[in-house]
């Protein structure tokens, strides 16, 4: 049975977490560190995404996520994959450093974003590494504090739903750090909500998601988007299989990956596998081509037996596609989109090669604007 798409909400809080292939560590030194926060840093600013929590253990990530226009998916891949490189680089290794699905969890900000901010500051404890989460110095418990100043971490919204004051809301979140947590809150946190696993939320909160722009699978098999796309450009499928770097050939591979994952029929190491190659060799094909032959990725580019998007139900009214403004939370009716398959960010031009794309380097990050969304935390 293939596993439920991704939910994709522009201005969404997300719990994210990211784990390490086979519990290998994904950090073994401060510089480790140093090289991990300075790329979220920068990813933060070019995608307009704040963290409003984060704890760091050996072999996991733990973020309380808000995005905008690009997916979690899209933002976690870029991110995972330029540390796993910079790491490999210094460390003279390779081999997969992140386990292949990580595990987002899309929550209600006003009933759980502080919920969420003592669950992550706790995990430490939890897990015996200290008997006070102000003595871990790698989640963001002492910022909160006023401990230590984090640059690309968001405490304000958090505090703010304390208390306006910021002695005030720091003496009120001490207060919740000593509060009991309920028995079932973690698992709430792994496992969501009955109705749907990928949110936590009341139904009203589901009910307030809007669901008219949900992307079907398509009903082709792998190998029947290889034969097609092979068919479209007029290759050989023992061509598109071989290990020639042709440019042709390079485009039908870029092809095929963008489509098989954008419809769901496979993910990107699924692809890789069939087609045996690296999946990073993979992915810097597809942003290269997507730029250089935009008019063959498009859905409707090729033939395909399942429906694109759900039909619109008739008389639906005006307000069914808004989201309800709930305790300052505002209201713009956002689509919700299905996630579909991460993009590299910023990687020139290069031959189809596996990990070509381990030097582009990491640009300054820009000065990120103000989050304006349905899904906002409400500002008192």
């Amino acid at each position: 049975m293939s596993r439920r798409s991704r939910l994709h909400v522009p201005g969404g809080v997300y719990y994210v977490v990211q784990r390490s292939n086979a519990r290998q560590p994904i950090f073994t030194d401060a510089a480790d560190y140093a090289i991990f926060e300075q790329l979220l840093a920068t990813m933060l600013a070019r995608c307009r995404a704040r963290v409003h929590a984060f704890c760091w253990e050996v072999d996991a990530i733990h973020l309380a996520l808000q995005v905008t226009d690009m997916p979690v998916g899209r933002l976690m891949q870029r991110l995972s994959s330029q540390y796993a490189r910079r790491v490999h680089r210094r460390q003279g290794n390779g081999g997969h450093l992140f386990q292949q699905r990580y595990h987002s969890l899309l929550i209600d900000p006003d009933a759980y974003l502080l919920k969420l901010i003592r669950y992550l500051h706790l995990i430490p404890v939890r897990s015996g590494a200290v008997r006070d989460p102000n003595d871990y110095g790698l989640s963001s418990q002492r910022a909160y504090l006023g401990m230590t100043q984090v640059p690309w971490l968001t405490t304000s919204s958090a505090l703010r739903m304390l208390a306006q004051r910021p002695e005030q809301a720091r003496y009120a979140y001490r207060r919740l750090m000593f509060e009991a947590p309920a028995p079932d809150e973690g698992v709430h946190f792994e496992r969501g909500c009955d109705e749907d696993p990928r949110v936590l939320g009341d139904r009203q909160f589901m009910a307030d998601i809007p669901r008219h722009m949900r992307v079907y699978r398509s009903s082709y098999s792998l190998d029947q988007v290889i034969d097609t796309v092979s068919c479209t450009l007029g290759v050989e499928r023992s061509e598109v299989l071989s290990r020639s770097r042709q440019r042709r050939l390079s485009l039908a591979r870029a092809l095929i990956t963008w489509y098989a994952t954008e419809r769901g029929v496979a993910t990107l190491a699924e692809v890789a596998r069939r087609l045996e190659r690296d999946p990073s060799t993979l992915f810097v094909g597809v942003e290269r081509y997507r730029t250089l032959r935009p008019e063959l990725f498009n859905l409707t580019a090729l033939p395909d037996t399942g429906p694109l998007l759900r039909p619109a139900t008739p008389g639906a009214s005006a307000g069914a596609n808004a989201v309800t403004a709930t305790n300052g939370v505002t209201s713009t009716g956002v689509p919700l989109v299905e996630e579909a398959m991460p993009e590299a960010a910023d990687v020139p031009s290069v031959d189809e090669t596996p990990h070509a794309h381990a030097a582009a380097a990491v640009t300054a990050p820009a000065p990120a604007p103000a989050l304006s969304s349905a899904w906002a935390i409400r500002r008192r």
